[in-house]
């Protein structure tokens, strides 16, 4: 049944478009959240992430200046921006597991993102945060696996 092998093809195709979406989502708050601190946007901006405070918080233990924050979420930004793409493009070329050149690019940029995230967590000590980030870097590894552990072809024919 070439369906099935279709179908699974889909679903994988359409996680990784899942990621990519949810980053692009991700990114635009974080946007809208560096262009209010710019003032670019108005202080009431309602699409805005709020994680320029969070980062402002997180670094205040250490004396970070304006600056540093404001370019560290700059960084931050480009990297969730970069994985984004990669994604679009890992969903997009997807084709089966002949060539994951793409899918393991994408999810490369992802997880160390997500682990970048973790260190900053522990040197911050921001454990609260740091539970999000597991959960999330999790999720991609879990989604990494779906690609790579469930076969695409349908083996023997039962008929």
């Amino acid at each position: 049944m070439p369906s099935t092998n279709f179908n699974v093809r889909l679903l994988k195709r359409l996680l990784l478009a899942f990621w990519a979406v949810w980053l692009t989502l991700v990114s635009a708050t974080n946007f809208c959240d560096l262009a209010k601190v710019l003032e670019l946007l108005p202080r009431d901006w309602p699409f805005a992430s709020g994680n320029v405070d969070q980062v402002v918080a997180a670094t205040a233990r250490y004396g970070a200046p304006a600056q540093l924050n404001v370019a560290l979420f700059m960084a931050v930004l480009i990297w969730e921006t970069t994985a984004a793409l990669a994604f679009y493009r890992a969903a997009w070329t997807y084709g089966g597991r002949e060539n994951l050149m793409h899918v393991h690019r994408a999810f490369g940029v992802s997880l160390m993102l997500w682990a970048a995230f973790m260190f900053a967590d522990e040197v911050c000590m921001q454990y609260p945060i740091e539970a999000s980030h597991m959960r999330i870097f999790t999720s991609q590894m879990v989604t990494l696996l779906v690609i790579h552990l469930i076969p695409e072809d349908e083996g023997p024919s039962s008929h």
